[in-house]
């Protein structure tokens, strides 16, 4: 029932929103996909009013003093009080610089360290000339109390995505998957941070770092790979790109009711040869992944025009992180149409389906450490371990055989921060059997878990 209402809220929201201007759309930058994920819900602050009345008889006052239950933060409304005088160890101030009649009242709002309802004024008096007007006064309660709470970042967005939205062991791909000989492309399962940002130079798919310091051929599939395997913007730009129109159609971001991010259309008319011209943000996204894989087909000026029009196209919808509701999880727009001038409507489109529910942010994150089955398995001569962290951990990963001696390190007390990682084994020089792989992991975080566990594989050659 929580759920329905919460869709329920959304779409009235959206409904009254778009009926007084244009739909906004939400991008995401590398930046912000590498972020940690944040604990949006949690309660920061408050922001609260006060009415205070000058209940005298026949008495002008131009001063009022308060002591509040909480430190202020800042003046959101001075209630035309000109000079505000804080004692922070006592949460007293002075207000001067008006007059307020009798009978007259004043309004001040402040943001306050209290993260809980309940803030009020243990106590207040106005004065006239620093002449006591009246009675001390007690225990006046906010007319309004509103808790500020933190807001998702992109690091929970990428988790979302990947860990809700997304389907396994599909993924996300990046390229053209292809029987050709002598091509890659890249698929993306997880929600590792590690996948962003890049800022090496835009390029193909032509190039893979070794674990020994060397590099190799780009052909067949990668999976997973962190920045290091492959550093190349115009991976981590469209890997955003990709990211923000799936969650555009699965109702993750704004607008939910109108024209869907990746069927708009790229044209920028002061510039007729940008190869991205006339093309919807799908189709730029598809041809982009060819000239990834396809390296003898596109020519480097060419990579490095793709790379500037989904720059563009990543910055143009960007800004603050805002949820409309965190359960089901759906983020604010920031930017209409009539603010980008390359993109454009598609009147052909046809309108977004309904919305899907895909569950709660707060679901995402298991109180407890966690190790998984490597995969592939049996593998042949690689496979990947992927673990969950619930708070910064040191961390050691080793493989055994299966007398039971150490035959690889892949961590050794490594300091890690919490959150899914994954790590490549590569098993080249190993023979043909079964391998245990162990986890040990130390948090120094809030709850300073320890966890140990250890799982089977096979390699097979």
């Amino acid at each position: 029932m929580k759920h329905s209402i919460n869709l329920l809220v959304v779409v009235l929201f959206l409904l009254f929103s778009n009926a007084f201007g244009q739909p906004k759309y939400r991008t995401f930058n590398q930046s912000d996909l590498a972020q940690k994920k944040g604990k949006p819900g949690k309660a920061l602050s408050s922001s609260v009013c006060f009415t205070f009345r000058n209940d005298s008889t026949g008495i002008t006052v131009n001063s009022l003093h308060a002591r509040l239950n909480s430190a202020v933060i800042s003046i959101v409304d001075s209630g035309g009080f000109t000079t505000f005088t804080f004692n922070p160890k006592k949460r007293e101030f002075d207000a001067t610089g008006r007059t307020v009649a009798a009978g007259d009242s004043v309004t001040l709002c402040f943001h306050v360290e209290k993260k809980a309802p309940g803030t009020h004024a243990n106590f207040w008096w106005w004065d006239t000339n620093g002449v006591l007007v009246g009675t001390k006064r007690t225990e006046l309660a906010a007319n309004s109390d509103s808790q500020i709470v933190a807001q998702p970042n992109g690091g929970n967005v990428r988790e979302y995505l990947y860990k809700r939205v997304i389907r396994r062991p599909a993924g996300v791909i990046v390229g053209l998957p292809t029987d050709t000989p002598d091509v890659g492309w890249i698929r993306y399962k997880t929600a590792d941070r590690k996948y962003f940002p890049h800022t090496g130079s835009a390029r193909c798919f032509d190039r893979i770092a070794t674990g020994r310091g060397g590099d190799r051929d780009f052909d067949g599939e990668l999976k997973n790979p962190h920045v290091k395997k492959h550093n190349n913007h115009l991976l981590g730009e469209l890997h955003s790109l990709k990211l923000a129109i799936i969650a555009n159609d699965s109702g993750v971001t704004e607008p939910l009711d109108t024209t869907a991010l990746g069927n708009l259309i790229y044209n920028d008319t002061g510039n007729s040869s940008d190869p991205c011209n006339n093309l919807t943000l799908r189709q730029l996204v598809h041809l982009i992944d060819s000239a990834l894989t396809y390296c003898t087909h596109f020519d480097s000026v060419t990579y490095v025009q793709f790379d500037s029009c989904v720059t563009r196209i990543n910055r143009a919808f960007d800004g603050p992180y805002m949820a409309v509701t965190l359960s089901p999880l759906l983020i604010a727009g920031t930017h209409s149409l009539g603010e980008v001038s390359f993109i454009h409507p598609n009147p052909s489109a046809t309108p977004k389906p309904s919305l899907r529910y895909y569950g709660e942010l707060e679901d995402l994150y298991p109180a407890s450490a966690s190790l998984g089955q490597n995969y592939p398995n049996p593998f042949n001569p690689t496979t990947t371990i992927s673990f969950y962290l619930p708070e910064a951990s040191i961390v050691s990963l080793k493989i055994y055989n299966i007398l039971g001696q150490e035959v690889a390190t892949l961590f050794d007390k490594v300091e890690m921060e919490e959150g899914e990682e994954t790590v490549e084994f590569d098993a080249a020089l190993l023979t043909s059997g079964v391998y245990f792989y162990k986890i040990t992991a130390e948090g120094f975080g809030e709850t300073r878990q320890q966890f140990q566990s250890i799982k089977r594989m096979l390699l097979l050659k």
